[in-house]
């Protein structure tokens, strides 16, 4: 039919059809099946996010935690949560080992990068909250750039819902929840940007982002073993149908991080850690922790009520505190399952698309968060997933609309939307977000009237309550007169078999004592559950500082004023005798002379 001349023009054509199709689809050329990503499937957001919109976002970012930054730093802070902050890794420069030595229910991580800053800027409270800082930082920034395909302004409202969300919960303690999220952020950042460049043709730099991506996932986990369900759901959902050499260096990376797990193991022993990271948090500590579900919308429940101590006017109409926190709850689980139906029929519809591969990506994440909400449903839980799922929701409205209306631009779309649920955020549960927010920036340039106890070149913040201030004071110069240092001491209460919460940051504005217990955190079903080491440990004691305040105003819905091993309270009762009442709850018993002269 062709002659010979017409036979090879055909075949020309198809040799420059073939180059022509390596070039404008790489993927192709090695094989890749058809939904593979490639530039033009990123669809409105560009091959590469605009440069000039970082500065704006890092601007954003510094401003939001810099006006409340003044109040943040000189809040009282949570008393146990920042006292084992404090005092914990400042044991681990000690050489005591995590779980085998203390109790702790997180990965190792961020004790041991604590113990590091510590090492160099000393054990202070102050250094401690600039890490609790740029953890929270690191979380906005996070956010930001896994949803900067959307537009600077969409990345600008994550910023800003990610700090509202997460400063006034905890204020600036260095949790390892803070941590282990920004971690984890970065571990997806780092997967989609390996993902895209694979789709750019770049594999090179797609493989160094994939490495990355693993060994940020490894690092999250070092924080908070429970995020790994978060970080498998979705680094499945970005490493789909990607090239097995990308996903291997995915899995290379994430086992070159967890290789510190593995020296873990060896210091603290295999069991331990198992008992100590699994079975103890999920299995013995929940009875003792959990919450109502949902949250009870008629009133507050147990320790929530202190919310009330410090809640501020709002100048418009708003839910009671209560129906807040139930409609949050409702909310958050809705918005996690409607994300990830959003995203997977955004990634059906247009399987090579980069942007819903982002969508559905993070709303995996926030679906694996979520277990944390019903783990303990209080206004913290629910602020620290909804740092990831409700600042999900700008990308969200803008992906939507953008296929609803293909011809309105992402520059119109994104200020619109993410103006939006931010306004949504701080009309609905201004108790827990904007008035909380807008207090630390007020008190900032006015400081709220706390009250520094500093002892040691060592300081700690609590409330505006002089009387309080007075009996720690006189409590603590009456330990330092009356133990030698190196003694053992215990902090607890009176009755010893009910353990629902401890003033651990004593321990650390007494540096020249060894904390003479397992559980320098308190932990009902633990602590004090049958057998518990806390009664050898309080015959080897040489002080016990009682603080009963916690057992006075204590009452949850839950088992952690159930009484446990009556033990440690016997011994306290046999061998101990009163030093002296400070007031407060606070009290010293020594050593009776007769018990020691026995001894």
């Amino acid at each position: 039919m062709y002659g010979p001349h017409s036979q090879t023009c055909v075949t020309r054509a198809r040799s420059f059809g073939a180059k022509l199709g390596k070039v404008i689809h790489p993927a192709n050329a090695r094989h890749e099946p058809a939904a593979a990503v490639t530039p033009e499937a990123v669809g409105r957001a560009p091959s590469r996010p605009r440069r000039t919109g970082w500065p704006t976002i890092v601007v954003v970012t510094l401003v939001a935690l810099l006006l409340p930054l003044r109040a943040a730093l000189h809040a009282a802070g949570p008393a146990m949560e920042e006292g084992f902050m404090l005092v914990l890794p400042d044991r681990v420069l000690h050489g005591a080992i995590p779980n085998k030595d203390f109790l702790w229910l997180y990965g190792p991580g961020g004790l041991w990068v604590l113990a590091a800053v510590y090492k160099v800027f000393a054990t202070h409270l102050v250094v401690e909250r600039i890490v609790g800082l740029l953890q929270i930082a690191g979380m906005a920034l996070g956010a930001a750039a896994l949803v900067r395909w959307w537009g600077r302004w969409v990345a600008v409202s994550a910023v800003l819902l990610s700090v509202v969300f997460v400063l006034p919960t905890l204020l600036l303690t260095a949790i390892p929840w803070t941590g282990g999220a920004a971690l984890a952020l970065a571990s997806m950042v780092s997967l989609l940007q390996a993902r895209h460049d694979m789709g750019s043709g770049d594999d090179t730099r797609a493989n160094r982002w994939a490495i990355a991506g693993g060994m940020f996932a490894a690092f999250a986990m070092l924080y908070r073993i429970d995020l790994a369900l978060a970080l498998a759901l979705a680094g499945a959902a970005a490493l789909w149908r990607l090239p097995r050499a990308t996903v291997k260096r995915a899995l290379i990376g994430l086992a070159i991080g967890l290789v510190p797990y593995v020296v873990h193991l060896a210091l603290a022993g295999p069991g331990t850690v198992w008992r100590g990271m699994l079975i103890d948090p999920i299995f013995h500590l929940r009875s003792g922790r959990s919450l109502p579900i949902p949250p009870n919308p008629d009133h507050l429940e147990g320790i929530a009520k202190v919310i009330v101590l410090f809640d501020r006017s709002w100048p418009l109409p708003r839910l009671s505190i209560p129906q807040q926190l139930f409609v949050w709850f409702m909310l958050l689980g809705l918005l996690a399952i409607a994300l990830v139906g959003l995203g997977t029929w955004a990634v059906r519809r247009a399987p090579g698309a980069f942007r819903p591969r982002v969508l559905l990506t993070g709303a995996l994440f926030g679906l694996g968060m979520f277990p944390q909400a019903l783990q303990r449903a209080d206004s913290a839980h629910l602020a620290w997933v909804s740092a990831i799922v409700v600042v999900l929701v700008p990308a969200a409205i803008a992906e939507l609309v953008s296929v609803l209306r293909p011809s309105w631009s992402l520059a119109r779309v994104g200020p619109i939307a993410g103006l939006s649920v931010i306004l949504a955020t701080a009309l609905l549960l201004p108790t827990f977000t904007a008035r909380r927010y807008i207090a630390l920036v007020q008190d900032s340039f006015d400081l709220p009237k706390t009250i520094a106890i500093t002892r040691h070149g060592r300081t700690f913040y609590i409330p505006d309550d002089p009387a309080l201030a007075h009996s720690i004071e006189s409590l603590l110069d009456a330990v330092a007169q009356e133990v030698k240092p190196g003694g053992r001491i215990i902090v607890g209460n009176t009755d010893l078999r009910l353990v629902p919460n401890v003033d651990s940051f004593l321990y650390y504005l007494l540096p020249e004592y060894e904390p003479g217990t397992f559980s320098v955190e308190f932990e009902p079903g633990l602590t004090n559950r049958r057998g518990t080491p806390l009664t050898g440990e309080m015959r080897r004691a040489d002080a016990f500082i009682a603080s009963d305040r916690w057992i006075a105003g204590w009452s949850e819905p839950n088992t952690s004023m159930q009484p446990g091993d009556p033990g440690p309270g016997e011994v306290l009762r046999d061998e101990f005798c009163l030093r002296g009442d400070f007031g407060g709850g606070y009290k010293l018993f020594l050593r009776c002379a007769a018990k020691t002269a026995e001894g």
